[in-house]
């Protein structure tokens, strides 16, 4: 992953692109710390998998907000 400083991205913007699109990431650094990094997107597949485990790690506890929502709705009525 190679290094370069904002005035080198300023200046070099196309390249890190191409890199970019080569699926390399470029990070880019300011006075010796990383300020940003320069990634290529995820294809749908990592996209779905990352979705995935970030649902299946939520514990969701108690009734379904449907399930509320109904019982409200049956509760209040005009």
């Amino acid at each position: 992953m190679p290094a370069i400083s904002v005035e080198e991205g300023k200046q070099n913007l196309q390249a890190i692109l191409e890199k970019v699109a080569k699926r390399e990431e470029v990070t880019i650094v300011q006075e010796g710390k990383v300020v940003a990094r320069v990634v290529p997107p995820l294809s749908k597949e990592e996209w779905l998998a990352r979705h995935k485990a970030l649902r299946n790690s939520i514990n969701v506890k108690g009734e379904p907000l449907s399930a509320t929502v109904i019982k409200l709705r049956e509760e209040v009525r005009y």
